[in-house]
This record gives C-alpha cells, sequence and structure tokens, in this order.
C-alpha cells in the first residue's frame, strides 16, 4: 500500500508557479525517466466531464495538463490527452469539450495530441466483483497514465478526485449503462473501487487550485483551495484531498471500500505526507446533499431486494428548474430512462428515477435541482 502523498502549494493558476508545481511532484516520486521506463506513450486523463470553461471549476484546469504534459513532451514522450465526457463518445462532442475547457490550447502550446479516436476495449478484472469493463482505446494503448483529477463534492459519491476521475475512461454512455445496472451508491462505488485497480494509473494529481463544494460536481459553487495532491495511490490522494478540503472521508463509500481492502490508510494522519505543509481550510467544502446522504444510510442497511423501491422512497428524485432550454442532455445520459423532452422543457418520471443523478451530473445550464 502506498501512502506518499504531496501537497504543493498552488495559490494561482499562473503557469510559471503550476509549472513548478508539478516539476516538484514528478521529481518526488522518481522525475519523468522514472516513469518513462515503461514505455514513452504518455496518456494524461483529465476530469473533462462536459464543455465548461476552467473558470467554472467543473473540469480540470487546463494549466496543470499543460504543465505536465510539456515536461514528458520535453523528455521526448509521445502524449495523448484522453476522456470520454458525459452523454455522446463521439468526435464532434470530444471537440466541444476539448475548445470550451482549454485543452485545445494546452495541447498546441506545448505539441500534445488530443484523443478522437472514440472505440474502445474490454478489460476483464476481478476484485470485489468479477467484471468486464469498457475501457477507451488510448487508456489500452498507454505505456504510462497520469491521472488529473479535480477536487469537488459528487452528489452521489460524496467526494470526486483521483478514483472517482477513472470513470471517464468508460466510453460515453456505457457510463450510463453501469449506472442503471447497479443502481444502488454503494454497488456504483465497489465498481468505481474496482475499475481504479484495473487501470492502475502510474501517478495521480488533483487539481484543488481550485476547487468545487456544494451540489458537485457540476452543480455547485467554485472553491479555492490553492493545492495540488499527488501520489502513485489515487485512493491516498483522494484521502489526502478531503482531509485538506474538510470533508469526511468515513463518508465516501470510494474511501470506505478501498480503506477496508487495505488499498489506503483509513485515516489521513497515517499518509506520508511530503512536499509543502499544507493546512486544512479553515470553512471546509460543505458536501453535496445532506439529506440524500442520510437517506442513503438508511438504504444501504436493507436487505438488497428491499434497496431499490426505498431508495425512490426515501431519497428526493431530481427537479427540473425553469432554467430548462431542452437541449435533451439530461435525457440522453438517464441511464433509466426517465426523462422526456416535452414542449422545449425536460421531464422526469420519478417512479423510474433511479436517483443516480446522472441528469443533474450533466446539465449544462444547471437546471436540473436535487
Amino acid at each position: 500500500m502506498e501512502s506518499r502523498v504531496f501537497a504543493a502549494a498552488c495559490p494561482e493558476y499562473q503557469p510559471g508557479e503550476v509549472r513548478e508545481a508539478v516539476e516538484r511532484i514528478v521529481a518526488a516520486f522518481g522525475g519523468v525517466e522514472r516513469f518513462l521506463q515503461k514505455g514513452r506513450r504518455v496518456l494524461i486523463k483529465p476530469n473533462l466531464l462536459l464543455a465548461r470553461r476552467p473558470e467554472e471549476a467543473t473540469t480540470t484546469h487546463p494549466e496543470v495538463v499543460e504543465a505536465v504534459a510539456a515536461l514528458f513532451v520535453e523528455a521526448g514522450a509521445s502524449v495523448t490527452i484522453a476522456d470520454s465526457p458525459g452523454g455522446p463518445y463521439n468526435a464532434l462532442t470530444l471537440s466541444g469539450v476539448y475548445r470550451r475547457c482549454g485543452m485545445e490550447e494546452a495541447a498546441r502550446r506545448v505539441g500534445a495530441r488530443l484523443n478522437r479516436d472514440c472505440s474502445s476495449g474490454k478489460v476483464r478484472f476481478d476484485g470485489m466483483g468479477s467484471r468486464e469493463f469498457d475501457v477507451i482505446t488510448p487508456v489500452l494503448r498507454a505505456d504510462v497514465m497520469i491521472n488529473i483529477g479535480k477536487m469537488k463534492t459528487h452528489m452521489l459519491t460524496y467526494f470526486t478526485g483521483a478514483a472517482k476521475n477513472l470513470y471517464g475512461v468508460v466510453p460515453g454512455l456505457t457510463k450510463a449503462a453501469y449506472h442503471s445496472q447497479m443502481p444502488g451508491r454503494q454497488e456504483f462505488c465497489r465498481m468505481i473501487v474496482d475499475l481504479c485497480c484495473c487501470i492502475a494509473p502510474d501517478l495521480s494529481i488533483i487539481d484543488g487550485i481550485e476547487g468545487m463544494d456544494g451540489r458537485g460536481p457540476s452543480g455547485g459553487r467554485a472553491r479555492r483551495a490553492g493545492v495540488l495532491i499527488a501520489s502513485e495511490n489515487p485512493f491516498a490522494a483522494d484521502l489526502a484531498a478531503m482531509h485538506i478540503c474538510g470533508l469526511q472521508p468515513e463518508r465516501s463509500p470510494v474511501h470506505c471500500f478501498a480503506a477496508a481492502q487495505g488499498l489506503t490508510p483509513d485515516d489521513a494522519r497515517k499518509l506520508k505526507w511530503i512536499g509543502d505543509a499544507v493546512r486544512p481550510l479553515d470553512e471546509p467544502f460543505i458536501p453535496a446533499s445532506g439529506k440524500s446522504r442520510r437517506g442513503e444510510s438508511v438504504v444501504n442497511r436493507l436487505p438488497d431486494r428491499m434497496r431499490q423501491p426505498m431508495r425512490r422512497l426515501l431519497l428526493g428524485a431530481p427537479r427540473i428548474s425553469q432554467r430548462c432550454v431542452g437541449c435533451g442532455a439530461c435525457a440522453r445520459a438517464c441511464p433509466a430512462h426517465a426523462i422526456v423532452v416535452r414542449g422545449g422543457r425536460a421531464a422526469i418520471e420519478k417512479k423510474s428515477c433511479i436517483r443516480c443523478y446522472c441528469c443533474h451530473e450533466l446539465c449544462p445550464v444547471r437546471a436540473v435541482q436535487v
């Protein structure tokens, strides 16, 4: 169990400051050449949830991605930036996301490649469950993978940083299918732990210079934490990030399942901290939804056959506000097919809703309320 975590204080997205922080992080874990001993095809996997501007704090900031890519390009590596955003996975969607999130310019400046190959392949893994994951092709072809997540609260998983970021290796609407197959929060988070172990990134970095609290991962408020967190162990990176932003790791099922398997310490005090002495925030991050989480804790104590009916009874269903523009993004992403667009506005069939909150996560205009 790798428990080293590097914390780099970095208050702003100033290119020189970000580059210096990234250089210190990579050097602390053996330097670029150590990673390239595995091969020179490097994949950078940021959080590109949907087409949002960098200042909206929904996606990994391009300055961080650019700084990491530059280090590897300068060492002679072939660097690809790839993610599967929410919704359809095709070249048109990718182009819009890359452009809006600032990845197009970042890649151009350093000579990295943006992935436009929308194929995928199957990977078998035996963890907490015997699973077959559908994974985007650039992940399968990479020799080295650098996972760059975003420090955010999450409506379903409580926190998203390094481990949950790897759900983006699952292509497009296959993510919705997984939600449908595993509608319960605990089932879904067990799968995330297995997926993270299956993909096993070589280094995970969490962009916490500016994160998001409240109704994350896309509908919350931007929160400045002024830190980059890195570890070879994505679960350890998440534990460190939750400590710094004042969240409670015991409320994160991903952390709890990983700790129970010995994949990470159960307490941030047991991590091996290196780098800068970064104190926890004076004003902690506000979790996504206390009411839903209390209901979920009741549901998780029930027999399996009762869980989904009680989820519908106890957990709040999403609501569509007047901000809805009828774009249909929520309907396309809904694993239960519980959303239709009528008369230019989305409507949710509450009896069919599985409370995965994908609609809230992927609404481009923040029209979904929980």
